[in-house]
């Protein structure tokens, strides 16, 4: 069961920020790589506007952020 994450309003920002490239940059442990699924998902499942895998770039620079 997943459970459900209230996001911030900045957080939020980013997940559904849609013109264009986005860059997300905070502190460790503020839910970076969490904003950064969550805006993959709702990309690519879209129901109006799809965007395709193989038009994104996503860059970690942690090991543990790559492997989630």
């Amino acid at each position: 069961m997943s459970k459900k994450i209230n996001w911030s309003g900045e957080q939020l920002d980013a997940i559904q920020h849609r013109s264009g490239a986005a860059i997300v940059s905070a502190a460790a442990g503020s839910g970076k790589t969490a904003v950064l699924v969550e805006r993959v998902k709702r990309l690519m499942l879209d129901p109006q506007d799809p965007v395709n895998a193989d038009e994104m770039v996503i860059t970690t620079f942690t090991k543990k952020a790559a492997a989630e």
